[in-house]
């Protein structure tokens, strides 16, 4: 599926300005194919392509301000943005890609209006959906916010019903869910053969705090954004200011007081520390 380029859209804010810039390195990294992205900027409900100047979200003011994170409702926007053509991808901003997006964006979808990581939470023996990677059929796909958080407001569903497609939701709107290979979502820890991995655990994030047993692989896409221009001091400077880093970043992954480690250690590591305060995509 080479024609036409591959669209993403990252869901991002002000707070994660640095972590979605050194993910869009990394998407550029490890693809030939023509990447269109748009970013999400959900403090200001701006909708950016490919760094050219923001224009307002399709997002009414009374709905942006449900969102649980700056972001979260914004990727019920892609079909319309697409304008209902096509495929598009959907990321959380404080992830690594360490593969080909294309070969996501290629998967076969079947039926399905899209396809997510089933999520690792259960609801009363229910396994739920992640929604922070999606591959969405855009032609398929329809999102009626206004009219689900009505029917939120009603007590007929959840928020979190509605936001991991919890069964009591999809009782309303039968959406086509296909599972997506987990390897292109894997929580707070890297194999050799993940493809994304997504730092969720507020609490160890490698840009807040050292000493995060797979943190080096993100410092080593960011220390190559810089390189690369994809990342400027300023970015960092203003980051750190905002209070959205530490502020020894430029020390990097290792803990104060404590010798970094190298690549290698890190990548022989198993697991990393169970995430207690997550940002799965609510």
């Amino acid at each position: 599926m080479e024609a036409g380029p591959v669209k993403i859209f990252i869901g991002s804010g002000e707070q994660s300005r640095l972590e979605r810039k050194v993910l869009i390195y990394s998407l550029r990294k490890h693809t030939r194919r023509n990447l269109e992205i748009t970013v999400f900027n959900g403090t200001h409900n701006a909708v950016e392509v490919d760094d050219q100047p923001p224009v307002l979200a399709p997002l009414p003011l009374h709905l942006k301000y449900r969102n649980q994170t700056e972001f979260s409702l914004y990727r019920y926007l892609i079909p319309e943005l697409c304008s209902f053509q096509g495929r598009a991808i959907y990321l959380d901003s404080d992830m690594i890609c360490l593969a080909d997006i294309g070969n996501l964006f290629d998967l076969s979808m079947g039926s399905h209006d899209f396809l997510a990581k089933r999520e690792y939470a259960d609801n009363n023996g229910e396994k739920m959906w992640g929604l922070s990677a999606m591959l969405i059929n855009c032609e398929q796909s329809r999102f009626p916010l206004a009219e689900i958080f009505s029917e939120i407001d009603q007590g007929l569903y959840s928020y979190t019903e509605f936001s991991q497609m919890g069964q009591r939701f999809l009782a309303h709107h039968p959406y086509q869910i296909g599972e997506l290979d987990a390897s292109w979502n894997v929580f707070d820890r890297c194999d050799p053969g993940t493809r994304i991995i997504h730092y969720t655990d507020l609490f160890t994030q490698p840009w807040k705090y050292g000493g995060h047993p797979f943190g080096e692989i993100w410092f080593s896409y960011l220390r190559d954004a810089r390189e690369k221009s994809y990342v400027t001091d300023h970015d960092i400077d203003l980051t750190i200011q905002r209070g959205y880093a530490r502020p020894d970043l430029r020390e990097g992954n290792a803990r104060r007081g404590t010798a970094k480690s190298g690549w290698l250690k890190w990548r022989r590591l198993v697991g990393g520390s169970r995430a207690k305060i997550t940002d799965r995509s609510m």
